[in-house]
């Protein structure tokens, strides 16, 4: 194939890949024979600057100068001279006397900043862990059954004691503020609303005792 016949392959491929990631993305094609002007097709140039006719990166110079085109360069980072930041990849095309190169950089300075102020707004400090339950009968009936569970008897076996276990549970899960929370845990124990009330203010004497002590 004719030089110019590669160079209208790469340039199309070029100019296509530039509109599919649009402004921030440079997308260029180098003559490596041509030190002086490597440049030959550029699109979005204002990402690094650059425009037809002027010089490559560092690292194209340094390939040009150690003659090394026997592999591609896949993402590797960049910086412009205003410290943008930039994700590139460099592709070699040589046969016979031709030696091309599609060069794709990346301006990704706006989405590092935003991924700094993402990372710092979900930040977690406490380790304390808190759950989210859904209210509904199949909730607090899970919650049920573990207090259950940690008591080794059915609620119509209970005693005050264990009857008052058992509230300070469902409580500190935050089950009896819902709606209908008191009225769900009556029913299960088969007492009254007002016992239970009774129940929380035993619970937040004890606690009040408790504090006090330590």
């Amino acid at each position: 194939m004719e030089e110019t016949g590669i160079i209208e392959i790469l340039d199309k491929v070029a100019k296509g890949i530039s509109e599919t990631f649009g402004s921030n993305c440079e997308v260029l094609i180098a003559d490596l024979n041509n030190i002086k002007n490597p440049i030959i097709s550029i699109y979005n140039g204002h990402v690094t600057g650059r425009k037809l006719g002027d010089a490559i990166s560092e690292l194209g110079m340094r390939t040009i100068k150690e003659r090394k085109a026997d592999r591609d360069l896949i993402s590797y980072h960049a910086t412009t001279v205003d410290g943008r930041l930039l994700k590139c990849s460099s592709f070699h095309f040589k046969h016979d006397r031709q030696w091309l190169s599609l060069g794709i950089n990346y301006d990704y300075t706006n989405m590092a900043m935003a991924h700094s102020t993402l990372e710092n707004f979900i930040e977690i400090k406490e380790s304390i862990e808190d759950k989210f339950l859904p209210v509904s009968s199949e909730a607090f009936e899970n919650l049920l059954q573990d207090v259950i569970k940690q008591i080794g008897k059915p609620p119509y076996l209970m005693n005050k004691k264990e009857r008052v276990k058992l509230v300070k549970y469902l409580d500190d899960k935050g089950v009896l503020i819902i709606k209908k929370g008191i009225q769900m845990v009556a029913e299960t124990l088969n007492v009254s609303r007002y016992t239970i009330y009774n129940y929380l203010k035993e619970i937040k004497e004890e606690k009040k005792k408790i504090n006090k002590s330590d």
